[in-house]
């Protein structure tokens, strides 16, 4: 199951207590709280430097209508999830209940149970894209979700989340409260920075699961090596003749933070477009039974090209300066397949 646990199905990898999950973009330079892990408040000041992007109450209330919205887009038969979600994630959302409709699947889109505990960890003010993070459980649902929020032009919109049979842990703070954000390219204290861990999970996929360096960094599992493998079937068994280009490439949602055991908890986004093209005298191509590319396709044969869309959105545990990168959350999109 995803954010939206009606919509499809996701697989909650064991995740060691000690890892933690917490939420953060990067984009930014530090964080704040608005309230910490520990339940305290930071106090309000009139220096932009010195304030949450938003107060605890602000956000239960972002939380409460953005759960609102999420709702009503499942009531009206999510296509449409506009109210509540921006970036990747809604256009992924979007592309799971339409891949449900090609395959003459109606989408099972019942309203999710209240929010039950939640908690915040909300930036500092001033560097960067406003933004923050809720962990929370609803009722009778034993997993922990996260949903990291961001101010757009439309208002406070979900950017990313995941999902954990665990709470997230205390986030780390800096000297003035605030939670401690990781910048892109901060891998201090880290094996790797979290933009270099999107570019070497795009690099996986991109080679089917054949990178060296990416095989040695990141834990073999379904988010990595299940999902990699499926990338060497479409090129087995595409036909004689045909040539396959992959452009693979970490999307611009980039989310990180520190915990207080110096590990850090990274989201991030993959875009892929696969293009097949025929070589002179090719048979036509069409995509095999079993794979989400045929109802896509809608059965079509194509004789010259055919361009294959997917995003996905996955959450990673990176530890310190040894052992390598846990991926525990993914969410996937089937999103177009165009040609003639």
């Amino acid at each position: 199951m995803t954010i939206k646990r009606q919509l499809s199905i996701v697989l909650l990898l064991p995740l060691a207590a000690a890892c933690g999950l917490v939420a953060e973009t990067a984009n930014t330079g530090q964080a704040n709280t608005g309230q910490a892990a520990d339940g305290r408040v930071s106090a309000p000041s009139s220096s932009p430097q010195k304030r949450a992007v938003v107060t605890v109450a602000e956000a239960k209330k972002i939380l409460a209508r953005w759960d609102g919205a999420e709702n009503e887009a499942m009531r009206r038969g999510g296509t449409d999830w506009s109210a509540a979600e921006a970036g990747l994630i809604a256009e992924i959302h979007q592309a799971e209940v339409r891949l449900d409709r090609l395959r003459g699947e109606t989408p099972s889109l019942t309203p999710e149970e209240r929010i039950v505990q939640s908690r915040f960890a909300i930036p500092r003010a001033g560097t960067g894209t406003p933004w923050f993070m809720a962990d929370f459980r609803r009722k009778g649902v034993q997993v922990w979700t996260q949903v990291v929020f961001a101010k757009t032009r439309a208002g406070w919109r979900m950017v990313a989340g995941s999902m954990s049979p665990y709470r997230t842990p205390a986030v780390a703070r800096d000297g003035d409260g605030f939670a401690t954000v990781l910048a892109p390219d901060d891998r201090a204290g880290l094996v790797v920075s979290p933009r270099e861990l999107a570019r070497t999970h795009a690099r996986l996929l991109s080679t089917a699961g054949d990178d060296p360096r990416a095989k040695r960094l990141l834990v073999d599992n379904f988010w990595t090596g299940v999902y990699a493998d499926t990338h060497k079937q479409d090129r087995e068994e595409m036909p004689a003749g045909w040539n396959l280009r992959r452009d693979t490439q970490p999307a611009r949602e980039l989310y990180a933070l520190r915990t207080t055991s110096g590990k850090a908890l990274v989201w991030y986004g993959i875009t892929e477009e696969d293009t097949y093209t025929a070589g002179s005298g090719a048979a036509g191509l069409k995509f095999w039974d079993g794979t989400l590319a045929k109802p896509l396709s809608k059965g079509k044969t194509f004789r010259e090209k055919a361009v294959y869309k997917r995003a996905s959105m996955y959450f990673a545990v990176v530890p310190k300066s040894s052992g390598k990168v846990a991926v525990t959350w993914g969410d996937y999109g089937y999103m177009s397949v165009t040609g003639s």
